[in-house]
């Protein structure tokens, strides 16, 4: 039979003293003994086993396990941020307005399209710009935002994010139509 160990002791522990029976397997401490106080009895709920090491250094503890952002989730963030800056009328092509307006679920990552590698993100942004407004600084302003909004919510990093403006909105009683917009 190997022989056992001594149990470690910590400095309020004097080393004359006997270590206390374990208790069988599947049984626990009794409420209120020391063998009850545990890390997470030390202090706050959970604060002992924040302190006990990396992350999930033993598998176990608050920090063990992985999460997953989705496709989707980044999607509407993206969105979201597209729709903060002025002078970005809509999102999507006219297809996928008139499609979108079928499917209510969808309408919150209209126009954007994500490509999620590890820890890393393109976007692909379909917008339609207002009239009057300059294209390419709503394109930037839309490029900084999304950027910014996805990197500070999620973590990750973005790669690109590419501007597509597939259109422009001509508000009602401006007189000018969108077949007239060819003509100087």
């Amino acid at each position: 039979m190997a022989e056992q160990q001594p149990p470690e002791t910590s400095p309020a522990t004097p080393t004359d003293e006997r270590p206390e029976p374990q208790t069988p397997a599947g049984a626990g401490p009794e409420p209120g003994t020391a063998a009850d106080a545990g890390p997470a009895d030390a202090g706050p709920a959970g604060a002992g086993a924040a302190d006990a090491g990396p992350a999930g250094a033993a598998g176990t503890g608050p920090a063990a396990g992985e999460f997953e952002i989705g496709d989707t989730v980044i999607a509407k963030i993206a969105h979201m941020a597209c729709r903060e800056v002025d002078g970005v009328h809509a999102l999507g092509g006219a297809t996928s307005r008139a499609l979108s307006s079928l499917r209510v679920a969808d309408a919150r990552t209209q126009g954007v399209t994500v490509d999620l590698r590890g820890d890393s993100v393109d976007v692909d942004i379909t917008l339609v710009v207002a009239y009057g407004r300059s294209i390419p600084e709503v394109a930037q302003a839309c490029r900084e935002r999304v950027r910014e909004r996805i990197e500070a919510t999620t973590g990750l990093a973005v790669k690109a994010i590419n501007v597509v403006v597939s259109d422009i909105y001509f508000p009602e009683g401006s007189g000018t139509s969108g077949a007239d917009s060819g003509q100087a």
